[in-house]
């Protein structure tokens, strides 16, 4: 397959006039002289050629996921699991190891992350209390051991008792620690990140707010570098003067973007003023996509085009350790790339070489 005439979003730039040609699941030519005479040609028509865009924080079973957000450039997720009871997370885990082993696209989901148990009850959110748990060992080591491999994310309030050495445990485990769902203050935040947590679960949302001494966990998380903060970026969720202030003293690589989504859950009808709700009016996810949150940062923020697209892409794609195969377009990586134009209208979405969406007449 050979894609010629796009704008090639790669090594944080937008190269015009590239082309990107892919044998079997692998990029094998970024560039300007590329030669195929084989190939079955994709005309870009002037659009932009981006790797696709990874969803590390998302709801719902994987193939209803999928079946929704390949449309929207989204091409490898990590699947979100709320606090629930043991057999629901049992439930989760055997249908994420089922969609695993497709021979299509399978390898769109790298794994999963859990949203608690450890976590505070006054930051729960949408969370259901009846499943958050004190900080335990011996039930970190049970959780891990049920989850496997799968498990790459873990949401944890730094403040509870014993919830310190938990993210150490993660640490040696190779589970990113996350911070979130938590009322912990500046100090409590930064001790947190002292033990090991290296991510911030929707920054801004399910944390104190900032006040006027700072005392908060975003704030820790904001001045840290050795944090990386996810956002929503729906514009509902987090105020744009928020955003402003974290696109200010994040670097290019500490901000990722993510969708929070449920819509695989609940459905697209039971949307209000751009988000999920719960009766009692508290938000319980958005309806956001990738291209979406895209969208919303170069439109509403100002973002760069390229820097945006890495905050979908390539930062991900390091906060999973799967750089080396995901989230950028160069040679020998996986073939996963979206199409879409100057309206940020996805045309075209490749999985490992294989067309999974091509919108019609395109």
């Amino acid at each position: 397959m050979k894609i010629i005439n796009g704008q090639i979003i790669a090594c944080g730039a937008v190269i015009k006039g590239a082309s990107v040609i892919i044998d079997g699941s692998k990029i094998r030519y970024v560039g300007k002289r590329a030669k195929s005479h084989s190939a079955d040609v994709i005309d870009a028509k002037g659009s932009f050629v981006s790797p696709g865009f990874i969803d590390s924080h998302i709801h719902g079973d994987p193939a209803k996921v999928l079946a929704h957000e390949i449309r929207y450039g989204t091409t490898a997720i990590v699947t979100a699991i709320s606090c629930s009871s043991s057999a629901n997370l049992s439930k989760s885990i055997d249908a994420i190891r089922r969609f695993k082993d497709d021979d299509v696209l399978g390898a769109s989901v790298e794994g999963l992350r859990l949203e608690g148990p450890y976590i505070s009850r006054e930051r729960a959110g949408a969370q259901d209390k009846r499943f958050i748990k004190k900080p335990s060992t011996a039930g970190l080591c049970k959780i891990i051991e049920r989850c496997g491999a799968l498990l790459k994310i873990m949401t944890v309030a730094p403040e509870l008792d014993g919830a310190r050495k938990l993210i150490q445990n993660l640490k040696k485990k190779r589970i990113v620690a996350s911070m979130g769902h938590t009322s912990a203050d500046y100090e409590e935040g930064v001790k947190g990140i002292d033990a090991g947590i290296t991510h911030a679960t929707h920054l801004f949302n399910g944390m104190r707010r900032m006040a006027a001494n700072g005392s908060s966990a975003a704030l820790a998380c904001l001045s840290d570098d050795r944090v990386v903060a996810e956002i929503i970026f729906d514009l509902v969720h987090v105020r744009p003067e928020l955003l402003y202030l974290a696109l200010a003293m994040k670097k290019r690589n500490g901000i990722i973007l993510m969708t929070d989504s449920v819509r695989a859950e609940a459905g697209g009808d039971k949307v209000k003023g751009g988000v999920y709700r719960l009766r009692n009016g508290t938000i319980a996810g958005s309806n956001l996509t990738m291209i979406g949150a895209v969208k919303n940062a170069v439109r509403a923020c100002g973002v760069a085009l390229a820097d945006a697209v890495a905050f979908a892409t390539i930062n991900p794609a390091r906060l999973l350790g799967v750089d080396a195969r995901k989230g950028s377009i160069a040679k020998e990586k996986d073939a996963d790339i979206v199409i879409f134009d100057k309206d940020f209208d996805v045309k075209m979405t490749i999985v490992r070489g294989k067309i999974a969406y091509r919108k019609r007449g395109f």
